[in-house]
């Protein structure tokens, strides 16, 4: 089974990655070959439209009626309907299901044309030179899997097969020139699934990068202990909202330094933790940090401001609560103090964002100074910062 499955692997490079990761693989490698076969399609169109020109020259009109003339129009057309039907898409959310079907289209047809033209050449005329270099090129200069690249060249190789047969001038029958068919056939096979194994190894390690950097920046912002957002994430967020009303509160655990006594530091810590994870789960839209110490700040974004104090009410009740035995707090239960200041924004932007983490700081010293308020009316209870 083993085996089978390496030998997968090396027939589709794909069925190396999981499912999700190697859809994202095929749509980001769509995204280049979209656009390679969109340079492809203008170089052999100005080719074909060069010789058109010249056969014009040569023999006028009657020079664009021959079969090889109207394949190489065809060309030209089929190029333009699509480098227009394709799009442009610039990454891999945008591919859609018509990406892939004009791509392939257009690289089938692509290879066909030059087969047919190659098909109908004589002797005199010319030689495989066509068919070769387009074959060459698809598979050095696309990503395309073994698979891919079989349905792909399957039509024109029949065709120049059948030629052999059916077309008594044809070069094919040049000795030699049949034998350089197969093995650049063969060799753009080997091409094309060397280059995409190498970007998928490439694309997969730089996501890897990516994937270690996000994870690295996220924990970067959460609190060590509790593991909800720190004081960085609480600048950060803010700075991503300067144009929102919200209201900013300063919790406090109340007799924390009593609960360490009586209870010690692990158990001090595990109550933190609790009493974290009560206040970020709490449904409101914002963000809740540890401060530090037995200190929260939480904002909370909402639109009608006078259901804040409700809300903030509901929350000191939400950790009392959790009944977490306190028995050196005169409320026997671990409770919180907090002080809140509401901000509104006004109707006028704010320009300088130079200042904004100073802004951040002015707001929670005004929290702070409600919350003092709080503990010296006994604690366990609410404060509105006013002017």
């Amino acid at each position: 089974m083993k085996t089978l499955h390496s030998v997968i692997q090396t027939l589709n490079p794909y069925a190396a990655y999981e499912k999700t990761q190697s859809t994202r693989l095929r749509k980001t490698l769509m995204c280049d070959n979209v656009k390679r076969l969109k340079i492809i399609g203008i170089i052999g169109s100005s080719v074909n439209l060069l010789l058109l020109v010249l056969y014009y020259l040569d023999r006028g009109f009657s020079g664009l009626t021959t079969i090889e003339a109207t394949l190489r129009i065809s060309w030209i057309l089929a190029s333009i309907i699509y480098i227009i039907g394709v799009g442009s898409p610039h990454s891999p959310e945008v591919v859609k299901k018509r990406q892939f079907i004009f791509f392939y289209g257009a690289t089938g047809l692509c290879l066909l044309f030059a087969s047919l033209i190659t098909a109908v050449l004589s002797v005199e005329q010319g030689s495989t030179f066509l068919y070769l270099i387009n074959v060459l090129l698809i598979g050095s200069f696309l990503y395309l899997s073994l698979p891919e690249m079989i349905c792909i060249i399957s039509p024109s190789f029949l065709v120049l097969v059948l030629s052999i047969f059916f077309t008594p001038g044809s070069i094919l029958l040049v000795q030699g020139n049949f034998v350089n068919v197969i093995a650049s056939t063969a060799f753009a096979v080997v091409i094309a699934q060397t280059i995409l194994t190498s970007k998928l190894t490439q694309l997969a390690s730089t996501q890897t990068i990516l994937d270690q950097k996000k994870e690295l920046e996220y924990l970067i912002d959460l609190d060590g202990l509790t593991r909800i957002p720190n004081r960085r994430k609480l600048e950060s967020y803010y700075l991503d909202h300067p144009h929102t009303s919200f209201a900013l509160l300063m919790v406090d655990i109340d007799y924390f330094k009593n609960y360490n006594d009586t209870y010690g530091h692990l158990q001090g810590d595990q109550c933190l933790i609790q009493v974290a994870q009560c206040l970020s789960h709490y449904p409101f839209e914002g963000l809740t940090t540890r401060y530090g110490g037995e200190e929260f700040v939480t904002i909370i974004v909402l639109a009608d401001l006078e259901r804040i104090t409700p809300l903030v009410e509901a929350i000191r009740k939400s950790i009392q609560a959790l009944q977490i035995r306190h028995e050196a707090s005169p409320f026997g239960v671990v409770t919180v103090s907090i002080g809140y200041v509401i901000h509104v924004v006004a109707e006028t932007r704010r320009e300088n964002h130079s200042n904004e983490t100073t802004v951040l700081e002015d707001f929670i010293l005004k929290a702070d100074q409600a919350l003092y308020q709080a503990k010296e009316n006994g604690r366990n209870q609410i404060k509105l910062y006013q002017e």
